[in-house]
């Protein structure tokens, strides 16, 4: 295994996720209590983000296979450094929808193109725990935007983008040699462009639909579980911010933990595996009112939401021709993406319908369940050896 590409897989992953999204809801109450924008537009602002990051993962293998490998990861961790280090002035609510756009964009391309690359280049048995390195990366971008960002932004709010975009351009100059091979394979012909391209099995299509609903499972803890406990629970914001680096803590564990069952089990059953615990333990998070059962909650939830990408990405690999797992993976990203867009906006209209949380909880472990059985029934939509 290389492992300076594999570790630029998860500079990729934490540039492209870590930072580009989960960095940003820190720094909203610092702009708004600066005027840089109203609470309404810093929404707006995270909606173009998850946007942009849906608009990259459909178009991430159309656009690696045209540009390149290199230079399409160059280009995403490029394209991210530069929109934190031009939002570091109050600017007009356009150019900040631009660049929060592209940054998305860019998300989705280094998660499709960088995670697939990494992936597909590693010899078979050390598959799982490349996948569970590279996947780390998210989680140590929750981790800094628990800890970190909010300090930063205590500072000052100006201060906070441009540290995060010199952090970026460290990390994207400390791993641009990794992909000097891609660089030399150049980008395709235009025959390989305009070459047809064969329909997806069904056991893949059957994965694409099932990971789109596990990712409504997702919004519950990343939206609500703060405020589920400070507030409805009467637990306190201390109590809570412990719970969310307990899920950070988990989110950089997950991976790791689910590269050693799928190590031991296969990607298939340890897949199965990791939904079922989501599961239970998004619907237990609905009356998770004690320390233990709240920090179990916490890191099983957290493990399992960089976890499950993993298990996700590896089972494809598995599904799959490795030419064929960048494009497999494209359209995973994308339902995952469009799912919890929608579930999010779903979620959030259920609480204000009925002011009370633990639905919301429910009605995830639902769609986790739902995910889980047609996960499952790829196994009988493979085709046959």
């Amino acid at each position: 295994m290389q492992l300076y590409r594999v570790l630029a897989g998860a500079v990729a992953i934490l540039v492209g996720l870590g930072m580009a999204r989960f960095g940003y809801p820190p720094l909203v109450p610092g702009m708004v209590e600066q005027g840089w924008f109203t609470p309404a537009q810093a929404g707006y602002l995270g909606a173009a983000n998850l946007l942009g990051y849906l608009f990259g993962a459909l178009s991430a293998s159309r656009f690696a296979t045209r540009v390149g490998t290199a230079a399409s990861i160059r280009l995403g961790l490029a394209l991210i450094t530069l929109s934190f280090l031009v939002s570091s002035w109050a600017a007009p609510f356009l150019w900040f929808f631009l660049w929060r756009f592209l940054s998305g964009w860019a998300g989705g391309i280094l998660m499709v193109v960088a995670a697939s690359t990494v992936l597909t280049t590693t010899p078979l048995k050390q598959r799982p725990l490349a996948g569970a390195i590279v996947f780390s990366g998210a989680g140590v971008g929750v981790l800094f935007s628990a800890n970190v960002v909010p300090w930063l932004t205590a500072l000052s709010v100006s201060w906070a983008w441009l540290a995060m975009g010199l952090l970026c351009l460290g990390l994207m100059l400390a791993t641009w040699r990794a992909w000097e091979a891609e660089a030399a394979a150049g980008k395709a012909s235009t025959a390989q462009l305009l070459a047809p391209v064969g329909a997806l099995p069904l056991a893949v299509l059957l994965v694409v639909v099932g990971y789109g609903l596990q990712s409504v499972g997702y919004v519950p803890h990343t939206l609500f579980w703060v405020d589920f406990l400070a507030r409805e629970q009467g637990l306190g914001a201390a109590f809570a911010s412990v719970q969310w680096s307990l899920f950070a803590l988990g989110a950089i564990a997950g991976p790791f933990l689910a590269g050693w069952v799928a190590a031991r089990l296969g990607w298939y059953p340890a897949l199965l595996l990791a939904v079922a615990l989501m599961t239970v333990a998004l619907l237990l998070s609905s009356v998770a009112d004690t320390l233990l059962l709240a920090s179990l909650c916490s890191f099983v939830v957290g493990a399992m939401v960089p976890g499950l990408v993993s298990l996700t990405s590896g089972y494809l690999s598995q599904l799959v021709p490795l030419e064929e797992h960048r494009r497999a993976w494209g359209w995973a990203t994308a339902s995952f993406a469009l799912a919890q867009a929608v579930g999010g906006y779903a979620l959030a209209g259920v609480f204000g319908w009925v002011g009370s949380y633990p639905p919301v909880f429910i009605i995830g472990g639902v769609s986790l369940f739902l995910g889980f059985i047609v996960a499952a029934l790829s196994r009988f939509g493979r085709s046959p050896a």
